[in-house]
C-alpha cells in the first residue's frame, strides 16, 4: 500500500513538471479573434491583444511585453487598459491606457461582481515605417506573481494583422497579401 501510495505521488510530481502547469495569467487556449486594418504607412493601429484577470489571492505585476510575429518594418507599443464601468453599465477596455511597466491587477474583495473590475486589457500600438503586411501573433509577457521572481511567458487573445501602403489599401483580410 505504502509503495502505490509513492509510486503515485511520484508519478503526480513527474506530470506536474511536464508541462501540466497553469499557463495563468496568459491564455491556455488559441487566439480567439482576429482583426485585419488597411492603414497608410506611419499610420497607428491600436488592439487589445490580451485580457489579464486577477485571481483571488493573487497580486499580478506586469514587467513588460514583447511582440512576436512577422514585425520588421513596424514597431509597437504596449499600453495597460484597465477595464471602465460607465455610467450607463457599459464595459469599456482598451480606451484609457497607461504604461504597462509595473501595472498591477489584484482580485477585488468581491470577487463576484459582474462584470469583475479586476481586468487588465493589455493594448498594442502598431505603426508601420514601411508597406508591407504585418502580423502580431503572440506577446511575451514578462510579470511577477505575488512578488516572487520573474516570470516569462507567451500568449494573446487577438491576432492583429495590418496591411500598410501609401496610400492605404482598400482591405486587409485572410485573403490580401
Amino acid at each position: 500500500m505504502k509503495l502505490a501510495r509513492g509510486l503515485a505521488l511520484a508519478v503526480a510530481a513527474v506530470l506536474a513538471g511536464c508541462g501540466l502547469q497553469d499557463p495563468y495569467p496568459l491564455p491556455s487556449d488559441p487566439p480567439g479573434a482576429a482583426t485585419f486594418h488597411p492603414v497608410s504607412v506611419g499610420q497607428s493601429v491600436s488592439e487589445t491583444v490580451l485580457f489579464v484577470e486577477a485571481r483571488e489571492g493573487v497580486r499580478l505585476e506586469i514587467v513588460s511585453a514583447e511582440a512576436i510575429g512577422q514585425l520588421e518594418g513596424v514597431t509597437v507599443d504596449f499600453f495597460a487598459s484597465p477595464l471602465t464601468v460607465e455610467a450607463d453599465g457599459d464595459v469599456i477596455i482598451g480606451e484609457r491606457l497607461v504604461p504597462l511597466a509595473g501595472t498591477k491587477v489584484d482580485a477585488l474583495a468581491d470577487a463576484s461582481a459582474d462584470p469583475p473590475a479586476d481586468t487588465v486589457g493589455i493594448v498594442a500600438e502598431m505603426t508601420a515605417s514601411e508597406p508591407g503586411r504585418f502580423v502580431l501573433t503572440a506577446v511575451r509577457l514578462t510579470y511577477r506573481i505575488n512578488g516572487a521572481p520573474e516570470r516569462d511567458g507567451e500568449g494573446i487573445d487577438v491576432v492583429v494583422t495590418i496591411c500598410a501602403d501609401d496610400p492605404a489599401p482598400t482591405d486587409c483580410d485572410d485573403e490580401t497579401g
